[in-house]
């Protein structure tokens, strides 16, 4: 197991969203992909954040809480779920959820990813993943574009198979 390197349990087919996307059509890709989280992409194709399901509930839980974005959004990784449970009971829940899905996932996405190249060892990538408390590492090619993803559950599969094996 110990000569196991990204490029053997990262996902291949890996399902980016732009910045510009709309948060409506970032979960729709989720529904699509049954991903709990994506790579963000610029108009160049280069990977510049990731944006997960729990990101899109901070941020809703804040815009039905005050309807302002804090600017320290990334900084406050509080459970989603606590946020929410704050801010029900609030006004014009209906209105605020509809203009929070116009806006981009820029304004929502983790601006910073956890990334390495399809060479990396697997043990590097869970320490990586330990010590970040972190489900996803981005697998980048040599221009910065997005070659694969690498998640808890792709290692956990390919670590049970080797198991499986002795």
């Amino acid at each position: 197991m110990a000569d196991i390197a990204a490029r053997d349990v990262m996902t291949k087919d890996v399902t980016t969203v732009t910045e510009d996307l709309s948060v409506e059509g970032m979960l729709q890709q989720i529904r699509e992909t049954r991903y709990s989280g994506l790579p963000v992409v610029d108009a160049n194709g280069k990977a510049i954040g990731l944006i997960s399901q729990n990101d899109v509930l901070r941020g809703l839980a804040y815009l039905l809480g005050s309807g302002d974005l804090p600017a320290d959004f990334q900084s406050g990784k509080r459970k989603a779920g606590v946020q929410l449970v704050e801010a029900a009971g609030k006004a014009d829940r209906a209105v605020a959820v509809a203009q929070f899905l116009t806006r981009p996932v820029k304004e929502f996405m983790t601006p910073s990813l956890e990334s390495c190249s399809p060479d990396t060892p697997a043990a590097d990538l869970c320490k990586t993943m330990v010590e970040k408390r972190i489900h996803r590492v981005v697998v980048l090619d040599g221009e910065g574009k997005v070659a694969g993803l690498v998640s808890t559950t792709d290692l956990v599969r390919r670590f049970g198979e080797e198991l499986g094996r002795g």
